[in-house]
């Protein structure tokens, strides 16, 4: 019976690991994957409110006095109750409902995991199970089951809402295990934000909403208008950032630089890649992506001889090199400056939190969270200035917005090289010098 329990308990913690590291993703793609298959409006807006609450979560969770721990859980049931919802209804009213629930949860599992697993370093040595490939391989089983049994993702859902549940018990084990560090920390307060930034974020998100509809539909709604929009959106942000002047004001711009970056690889390039290899580019730059977001770290360890100060400044190198090899319009050096740019963000993420967390001025249970918002701030700036070049280019040459984003053909590639690409990697290549400029020297 003990041998028993304790295989469940290695279980559920292990979905839990699973579940937070693909917990960003996988509800959108299958998500994606229904709307794709019923080209229905009602899952376009489900689409939309579930992208629009995973990027506002980050911003408005951790408001309430609960441990990062408390909030874990929150997340799994939340998870759990937005996936079942669409396994169970096609109404447009509760489809909404599952996509705000699974939206927060999306966003915030990772951070809260992450808190609570580096919570858990200070006090234990607790190791977690991977069962990673097991749960792909169940899922993926489900979805082939589902898939030829025509039943529209129905069993696909209702696992993942079965996952979540699973890894309950895990959670509320990591929350007892936790109980220790939260009594040897000083009380924090998170204070409500003011109303007026609610409010006014309420316009920005808004904004975010129609560009991701943008992206799915074509809108007929005059390009002033939404360039007015794009234009009020960065408005809203700038004053967000403003007031947020005093938060991480050393790591500011780094975390920026990151969001920024990201997106300018997994959201511009996906759609471009098109105009170099076709249909293949998408997948070519998602495996870019994981292979320098997993190798980075170790390239540059090795590289410098565990000199953390030569590390950084290799990554450095590599991020600029890859910018600049972005501008040159070869499929050569496309790949390779996409893995230079992924090489870096792979060295950043585990230095940054490392940094961040052990930094004596900031709240452990606050620190990554803080992380997640300004990443997510850059990634936001790259959107907006994303689609007001495309709007504009697509005014002006008399194109389709959808013509990038659903290329039926490479004709344009010149057209999108000049016009959309050099700007946003000179933008980023502009935010990762000062990225560069502004580290703290040692």
């Amino acid at each position: 019976m003990s041998r028993l329990r304790r295989a469940g308990i290695d279980f559920s913690v292990g979905t839990l690991n699973f579940l937070a590291n693909i917990g960003l993703m996988l509800p959108y793609i299958l998500m994606l994957l229904k709307y794709q298959q019923t080209q229905s409006e009602t899952y376009l807006i489900a689409l939309v409110a579930f992208y629009i609450s995973r990027a506002a979560s980050i911003f408005y969770t951790k408001r309430l006095h609960l441990r990062s721990s408390t909030y874990l859980i929150a997340c799994l049931v939340l998870g759990a109750l937005g996936s079942l919802i669409f396994a169970v209804t096609t109404a447009v009213g509760w489809l909404i409902v599952g996509s705000l629930l699974w939206g927060y949860s999306a966003a915030t599992i990772w951070p809260y995991f992450l808190t609570v697993k580096l919570h858990l370093t200070q006090l234990t040595d607790f190791k977690m199970k991977r069962l990673y490939w097991v749960i792909f391989l169940g899922l993926g089983i489900m979805l082939g089951v589902d898939l030829a049994a025509g039943w529209s993702y129905t069993l696909t859902f209702s696992a993942l809402a079965l996952l979540y549940l699973a890894a309950l018990p895990g959670g509320l084990l990591l929350e007892q295990f936790t109980n220790d560090f939260y009594r040897q920390q000083a009380p924090q307060r998170h204070r409500l934000q003011q109303g007026w930034r609610w409010a006014l974020s309420l316009v920005g998100f808004a904004a975010i909403a129609v560009l991701t509809t943008l992206r799915k539909t074509q809108l007929n709604w005059p390009n002033w208008l939404l360039l007015t929009i794009i234009g009020v959106a960065l408005l809203v942000f700038a004053i967000e950032l403003y007031t947020d002047r005093n938060v991480l004001p050393q790591y500011k711009v780094r975390l920026l630089n990151r969001g920024f970056t990201m997106s300018l690889v997994l959201l511009f390039n996906s759609f471009f890649a098109y105009f170099y290899f076709g249909t293949a580019g998408m997948y070519l730059v998602f495996a870019l992506y994981l292979i320098g977001f997993e190798t980075g770290y170790p390239v540059f360890g090795k590289l410098a001889h565990g000199d953390a100060h030569r590390a950084l400044r290799l990554s450095q190198i590599s991020l600029l090199a890859g910018h600049a090899l972005l501008l040159v319009p070869w499929q050569g050096s496309f790949v390779l400056g996409l893995l230079l740019i992924t090489l870096y963000i792979g060295y950043d993420n585990p230095t940054i939190n490392a940094t961040l967390y052990g930094a004596p001025d900031i709240d452990h249970d606050t620190a990554i969270i803080h992380k997640y918002r300004f990443s997510t701030y850059g990634g936001l700036l790259c959107q907006l200035v994303m689609f007001g070049l495309i709007i504009a280019v697509s005014a002006s040459a008399h194109l389709s917005i959808l013509a990038f984003f659903k290329p039926s053909d490479a004709s344009h590639f010149w057209l999108y090289t000049w016009t959309l690409s050099w700007p946003l990697t000179l933008a980023s290549l502009g935010i990762s010098l000062g990225n560069v400029l502004h580290e703290p020297k040692n």
